[in-house]
């Protein structure tokens, strides 16, 4: 019998595997720091459970990259959400040596087993996860994150990697001013950015600077796009900022003038710190602005009505600073349209308004963001409203003589495309209702308790008894106890088999 069954599994669990590899840009963030590179995640998918292997993680150091290993989370537990198969494990880790030949050592024999969390979704063909490496007990003392999959924040957003023109000039990677411009003007537009080693966090910042040009004012731009040069009339619409998915012109750093974006993000912050050298009081401002387009070309400003638009985000009254770093942001309008994102052009500039200002205005820029909210605003159980109920406190506790179940959880998120996970467990005389809200690129949650008072628990439990699935260990043995962490086999009473962990 032990055989027969272990045969059964064993052809399940050949059926049900299936194997992806994601070849995807991560974002290693240590100590606030952030640096890019790219790597394979190997995703396994076994009887509705998942594995995950980070292979080869590497750290980027000033004195080149230092090997820590392959990081594999196994039996990952997993809820779907839409279109979307979330992700959540919490474990500990013992991160094993890595294989690549560029890596002369790897510090993960030197680790003991770490604690890590992943919390990440599958949608279509894209993987979006995070996973935190917790170092904190070893001699490292950290914690590193690695952000996994592109589309959902901007690329280089702490301006710490730049390339050059082909003037010789320099950009951050990823954006672009005048010096990269194209348009009949473009050879006139001059130089409007520079690295800064004036910095909110890590070693460098992006300056953004005014100049004068035949006596006009000719503002500093950056933008995720392309800048174009092709007037002298500095309120000439031809002077802009575009995207276009289907050019392939590509930067001095290899990358096209455009920025994939696959989400609907809430809002968009950044640091500056502005100063406008000469007063203007009819035009003080200095302005940021966001548009999330389906990826055709679009335009800032625009020339036309665009009906590729999917939502806006605009400040335009950035008042000087004073000298001191100031965190702006603005709210993401969404048309409605019911266009898929597909790019964000982004678009920083001395002032609000073109050909204003003052020639000596300048602007720097650091650690811009994307964010989504994820937090719980309105909440119901069966009809009724969870008294008190505030986005800021997680615990609560109501009484309802009746059968609660997940699907009588009424929850309101503040994240447009926020995800939900909503169990109910029975537990000494209550229905504990655990509600988690993550935000759409999975970078934070929030966690909410309400435990539901009720004798029909007790009712619940005498109606399952006769029909409870079984549980065997993975050589067959059937298993009285179940042990937290441990991966069984469940029968149910119909005969399906699935893995699961417990």
């Amino acid at each position: 019998m032990r055989r027969l069954f272990t045969l059964l599994f064993i052809a399940v669990t050949a059926i049900a595997a299936r194997a992806t590899d994601f070849n995807v840009p991560i974002t290693v963030t240590v100590n606030g720091v952030s640096s890019e590179q790219t790597a394979i995640i190997t995703i396994v998918e076994n009887g509705g459970l998942y594995d995950l292997n980070l292979k080869n993680f590497v750290l980027q150091t000033e004195n080149g990259p230092m090997g820590v290993g392959n990081v594999e989370l196994k039996g990952i537990t997993s809820f779907q959400d839409g279109n979307a198969t979330l992700l959540m494990a919490s474990d500990q880790v013992t991160i094993t040596d890595g294989d690549d030949p560029n890596i002369a050592f790897w510090m993960a024999s030197m680790l003991p087993p770490v604690p890590v969390e992943l919390r990440g979704k599958i949608e279509g063909d894209r993987l979006r996860c995070f996973i935190d490496i917790d170092l904190m007990a070893t001699s490292l003392q950290q914690v590193i994150q690695v952000g996994i999959g592109g589309g959902y924040q901007l690329p280089n957003a702490s301006f710490e990697a730049w390339h050059s023109t082909t003037d010789s000039y320099v950009e951050p990677n990823s954006w672009h001013s005048f010096e990269s411009a194209s348009g009949m003007l473009a050879a006139l537009a001059g130089h409007h950015i520079e690295k800064s080693a004036e910095a909110h966090s890590g070693v460098a910042s992006a300056r953004i600077f005014a100049t004068s040009i035949f006596g006009i004012v000719a503002n500093g731009t950056m933008t995720t796009g392309r800048m174009n040069a092709g007037s002298m009339s500095a309120v000439d619409v031809v002077n802009n900022a575009y995207l276009d998915m289907s050019l392939t012109d590509v930067d001095g750093h290899g990358d096209p003038f455009y920025t994939p974006l696959y989400s609907c993000p809430d809002s968009i912050a950044v640091w500056v710190k502005f100063n406008q050298g000469t007063p203007n009081a009819a035009h003080p401002y200095a302005t940021i602005s966001a548009v999330i387009t389906d990826g055709t070309y679009y335009q800032d400003p625009e020339d036309k009505a665009y009906a590729n638009v999917v939502a806006k985000a605009k400040d335009n009254r950035i008042a000087t600073t004073g000298g001191e770093w100031v965190r702006i942001s603005a709210p993401f309008v969404y048309t409605e349209s019911g266009i898929d994102p597909q790019a964000v052009l982004v678009t920083i500039s001395t002032n609000a308004d073109a050909g204003q200002g003052s020639a000596n205005d300048e602007v720097l820029v650091d650690d811009i963001a994307l964010i989504y909210n994820a937090k719980v605003t309105h909440l119901k159980v069966k009809g009724h409203d969870v008294a008190g109920f505030s986005p800021e406190t997680t615990d609560y506790e109501m009484e309802l003589n009746e059968q609660v179940t997940a699907n009588d959880l009424e929850v309101e998120v503040d994240g447009k495309t926020a995800h939900v996970i909503k169990k109910v467990e029975a537990q000494d005389g209550y229905y504990v209702c655990t509600i988690v809200a993550i935000s759409a690129d999975m970078s934070t949650l929030s966690t909410y308790v309400v435990r539901v008072k009720s004798n029909a628990t007790a009712i619940s439990h005498l109606q399952t008894t006769a029909s409870q699935p079984t549980y065997y260990t993975l050589d067959g043995r059937q298993a009285k106890t179940l042990v937290p962490g441990q991966l069984y086999v469940c029968r149910q009473p119909d005969g399906k088999m699935a893995k699961v962990h417990w």
